[in-house]
């Protein structure tokens, strides 16, 4: 079944907005990514390598308690390898009197209401 001429119509407009809002969402400023810190992904791989031995060892032992301990062990190392941390005070800073579009009003905010934000005033502002 064919679509009506007004409904390719909706879909193209539809398709033209989710490309642009793909481009807005994937265009961001260098000075805002967060890189890992290579310190951190060694001790963190260095922690879940022990972890695993931990664990390995509990179930081996057939101790509960230390199969936990491993696994804890295993977590807290991925947690500490894969954060990204942040730039220092003054990159920040320097971002925000460059004006970057609705960086300094909602620095609270997380991604998605972020987005969530931007779609609403993009809409608004098509009307």
């Amino acid at each position: 079944m064919g679509l009506s001429e007004r409904e390719q119509q909706l879909l193209d407009e539809m398709e033209r907005r989710l490309y642009q809002s793909e481009a807005d969402v994937m265009q961001t400023p260098s000075g805002s990514r967060k890189r890992l810190n290579l310190r951190s992904v060694v001790l963190g791989i260095v922690l879940g390598v022990v972890g695993l031995g931990v664990l390995i060892g509990g179930v081996a032992a057939q101790q509960l308690w230390l199969g936990l301990i491993g696994f804890a062990i295993m977590l807290g190392g991925a947690l500490l390898a894969f954060t990204r941390r942040g730039g220092d005070a003054v990159d920040a800073g320097a971002a925000s009197s460059r004006g970057d579009r609705g960086r300094g009003t909602h620095p609270q905010e997380s991604f998605g209401d972020r987005m969530s934000r931007r779609w609403d005033e993009r809409m608004e502002g098509e009307r």
